[in-house]
């Protein structure tokens, strides 16, 4: 409710100050037009007097010398000055407040509507956002947030995840993905469950550091949990049997021309086992997401079902 009674107001004041400009421009060519015709001058030394008195310069060389000149200036004077004074006001506060925001760490760009919200403090958070932010607007809540700190275009709330009428600004029900990062999971727990509260369909992902987390949060309905301690130890191991093993992950997930991608099975394929679709489909097929089972194929061959998830390596 915060966030659309904002992006009202700004609405309103930059349709309020072009509409506060159209008219001061009109009442310059008014007053133009006019004084040309009593005061006998070209329509180009006439706008030149418009101009100077409705900004208030007024150099003098040019003045009205009959009443009726006169009338026409004190009507411009009282109608143009006052007019190009609110538009400078609005412009100068608009600027002010931008900034008072940006320190406050509440900036909000562009509709709320398809976001990523990136929700906790984590060190791999900037990682996460510099290779997402160009493929999606992306919306931090955190507590210890510097937003100088972040991309140009990345939003940012300054304020406590966990708290319901913080998160409440950020529109999650309308929200793409969720990712909850920290460094405590009790911290993690509590977002999560929050997030629940507002947003119960939306597609979230944690990374915490322990098992019994990770089936804490299973148990709260979040099936896209990253055990990031497990990872690490298991990228280790294969390495050490395969040098490579670590650069080949790496490669996968960093590269900038081929992205992991999660797509519907489409229905020619349903009923089907996962070799006959590897071997029909056009593309490079990682594995199937099933039930909550992820399946790399090399020794099941299941088959698919409805809802059935594909997992490819898709170029960019």
């Amino acid at each position: 409710m915060f966030v659309l009674f904002y992006r009202l107001m700004q609405t309103i004041t930059r349709r309020s100050a072009l509409y506060i400009t159209l008219v001061a421009f009109i009442c310059i060519i008014i007053g133009a037009v006019l004084f040309s015709h009593f005061e006998h001058e070209s329509i180009w030394t006439a706008l030149y007097w418009s101009i100077t008195t409705a900004t208030t310069v007024g150099y003098g060389d040019v003045s009205p010398v009959n009443t009726a000149g006169r009338i026409i200036a004190i009507g411009l004077m009282i109608t143009s000055i006052p007019l190009f004074g609110a538009v400078f006001s609005t412009l100068a506060g608009s600027i002010v407040e931008a900034r008072f925001r940006r320190l406050m760490g509440m900036e909000l760009f562009g509709p709320l509507k398809n976001h990523v919200l990136i929700l906790g403090d984590s060190d791999e958070r900037l990682t996460v956002i510099n290779s997402l932010r160009t493929k999606r607007h992306i919306v931090v809540v955190s507590e210890d947030i510097d937003p100088t700190t972040l991309p140009s275009g990345v939003s940012c709330i300054k304020g406590d995840p966990r708290d319901l009428s913080i998160l409440s600004k950020v529109n999650p029900s309308q929200a793409r993905h969720a990712l909850i990062i920290g460094s405590r999971d009790g911290d993690i727990l509590e977002i999560a469950i929050a997030l629940k509260e507002l947003a119960p369909n939306l597609s979230v992902t944690v990374s915490t550091k322990s098992l019994l987390a990770s089936r804490a949060l299973k148990a709260i309905g979040i099936t896209n949990t990253l055990v990031w301690q497990e990872l690490l130890g298991h990228t280790l191991a294969k390495s050490l049997q395969a040098p490579h093993a670590a650069d080949l992950l790496m490669q996968m997930v960093n590269s900038e021309e081929f992205i992991i991608q999660e797509i519907p099975v489409s229905d020619e394929f349903i009923g089907k086992t996962l070799s006959e679709l590897k071997s029909t489909y056009v593309g490079y097929v990682l594995g199937l997401v099933q039930e909550n089972d992820v399946i790399l194929g090399v020794r099941r061959n299941p088959v698919i079902q409805h809802g059935a998830q594909l997992l490819i390596l898709k170029e960019q």
